[in-house]
């Protein structure tokens, strides 16, 4: 198997990120205070709903209706999801509304909402950018030879790449933030789902615009991805990183698509698998509560392990492309051996008796 098959990069991208399992778990560990501080506002809103209503013992059912509790909750409390329709339309792409000069673009009005659904904009940003800080120091723990594991070493390659490393991830969000403008939404503002003759015709258009975005998405962040394993090998200048690494993916944009995939789906799994067989808490048994706590923190670290051991690949792949190419050996040569008493040119050959 060759050495730059995405499996092995993958596996070895999996290893480089087991072997930086301190990092990992104080990423996890800041991650899940991320979330309880985003979701403590829903968590009181939520007890302060059901204490003394009769949804506390409906919802405590096998067969509790979650969609007229969503719905009653939604209508009653307003304040605590916040707009939801704008979520809607980012992620069709689409409004209803028209503007003086025809269908606007979302995004409009997104960033400024309230409730949970605003709050989840500030979630992301700051999930961001530690994600960005923590991806300096996994970059330059993977172009170490040794010491992966150590903290105070991450810590300190953190520290070293971090200006960088929020400068990529911020051209990131920019790319993506114009793909999704001009590759997803824009072409969503030429044509009516409703005027369409099929439904079929507006799912489809609506996959085209998705896989489309997803694609160009995918190409910005391998380049953010690639530059950061370039920083974490010795390349100083951001600019040069980055225009390296745009390069480098270039020249090998499918196989540096399929590591994408391949983490992608890894990354995925988890979460399906959660979907389908992941317990509901009955909130009365307190020890269901933190085996389901413990099960969800397990999925978190099963994805930042993918997202990390894509960058371990990255390094690595980085690294492979890098080492000089042996020449082939050549051929040996068998030379027949002389004899010990070699017959002289000028002599004459034996004549064989009649």
């Amino acid at each position: 198997m060759r050495r730059d098959s995405v499996l092995v990069l993958a596996t070895r991208g999996l290893v480089s990120a087991l072997e930086t399992w301190k990092a990992v778990l104080l990423f996890l560990l800041l991650n899940a205070v991320l979330a309880a501080a985003f979701l403590h506002p829903l968590a009181s809103a939520l007890h302060t709903t059901l204490d003394k209503s009769p949804w506390a013992d409906r919802l405590g059912a096998s067969d509790a209706d979650l969609h007229t509790f969503f719905s009653a909750f939604t209508r009653t409390r307003p304040d605590v999801l916040g707009d939801l329709e704008k979520w809607d339309e980012a992620v069709t792409g689409e409004r209803d509304e028209r503007g003086p000069s025809g269908k606007t673009a979302p995004l409009s009005g997104f960033f400024g909402t309230t409730g949970l659904s605003g709050s989840a904009v500030a979630y992301a940003a700051l999930a961001a950018l530690l994600a960005a800080l923590f991806s300096g120091g996994f970059a330059g723990r993977f172009g170490a030879e040794r010491d992966r594991a150590d903290l105070s070493a991450f810590g300190a390659d953190a520290a070293r790449f971090a200006v960088p490393s929020l400068l990529f991830g911020a051209l990131s969000l920019a790319g993506i933030l114009a793909a999704y403008r001009w590759v997803y939404a824009a072409p969503g503002t030429l044509y009516e789902p409703d005027e369409l003759r099929y439904e079929w015709e507006a799912t489809g258009l609506l996959l085209l615009r998705l896989g489309a975005f997803l694609l160009v998405a995918g190409y910005l962040r391998l380049v953010v991805v690639y530059a950061r394993a370039a920083m974490g090998q010795g390349a100083t200048n951001p600019f040069a990183a980055l225009m390296s690494a745009l390069g480098f993916v270039l020249r090998r944009p499918a196989r540096t698509l399929a590591i994408e995939i391949a983490f992608g789906v890894l990354g995925v799994l988890p979460l399906a698998a959660w979907a389908f067989l992941g317990p509901v808490w009955n909130g009365v048994k307190l020890g269901d509560f933190a085996l389901i706590l413990a099960g969800q923190q397990l999925v978190v670290a099963l994805r930042i392990l993918t997202r990390v051991g894509h960058l371990g690949a990255a390094s690595a792949y980085l690294k492979r492309s890098r080492e000089p190419v042996s020449p082939a050996p050549a051929p040996s040569l068998r030379v027949a051996p002389e004899s010990s008493n070699p017959r002289s040119a000028e002599e004459p050959a034996a004549v064989p008796a009649p």
